[in-house]
């Protein structure tokens, strides 16, 4: 048997939303890439760890960078950097998801060794990852600006993941009943239209 057609499609493309939307809103977002390090722990790990050591963010003043991270679980610390000034393309993934070795030693001469000293220089593993940033690094939960029947959500900048469960919850309503009990209005896509 036929499905019948969808009545609403919710599009939540990550660093592809740019596909799904007409140029003027497309470029509304922008696409940075973000890494993040375990580095070997010298001497006695348990300093690393809970709860003796907490997840922290620190915004270095002189830096371009904020870095953050999570007590040692496995004899390493994880952290990560954030930035939002070199901006990506999505394709190819095998490109962008490469940490090479001289990526991994810079950051460890710039960002871990100046503030880390128990930290090794050797980076067990590293990781890249995408985010999805608007102007104001806020959501975008809205009607599409041309197809009414498709909702655009782009619940990014590096915090949707905390929001997961209001922002799905919103996006069924909005799909099954046609509103969200939330307001929604500070994630519209027609807040940028006035900048």
């Amino acid at each position: 048997a036929e499905l019948p057609p969808a009545r609403t499609i919710i599009i939540a493309a990550g660093a592809w939303i740019h596909r799904f939307l007409p140029p003027d809103a497309a470029k509304l977002f922008t696409i940075t890439r973000q890494v993040q390090y375990w580095f070997e722990v010298r001497g006695p790990v348990e300093r690393f760890m809970p709860p003796n050591f907490p997840v922290w963010i620190w915004e270095l003043q002189d830096r371009k960078n904020v870095i953050y991270g999570f007590p040692a679980l496995d004899g390493s610390l994880k952290m990560a950097t954030e930035q939002y000034t070199n901006q990506v393309h999505p394709e190819p993934a095998e490109r962008r998801l490469e940490v090479s070795e001289s990526e991994k030693h810079a950051t460890y001469e710039s960002l871990v060794a100046p503030y880390f000293p128990a930290l090794g220089p050797r980076c067990v593993k590293a990781v890249s990852c995408l985010y999805t940033a608007t102007p104001d690094f806020h959501f975008v939960i809205d009607r599409h600006p041309q197809l009414s029947n498709v909702i655009i959500a782009s619940p990014c900048s590096g915090h949707g993941f905390k929001h997961s469960a209001a922002v799905g919850e919103a996006l069924a309503e909005l799909a099954t009943e046609g509103r969200a009990t939330l307001d929604l209005g500070n994630f519209s896509l027609n807040r940028f239209s006035n900048k």
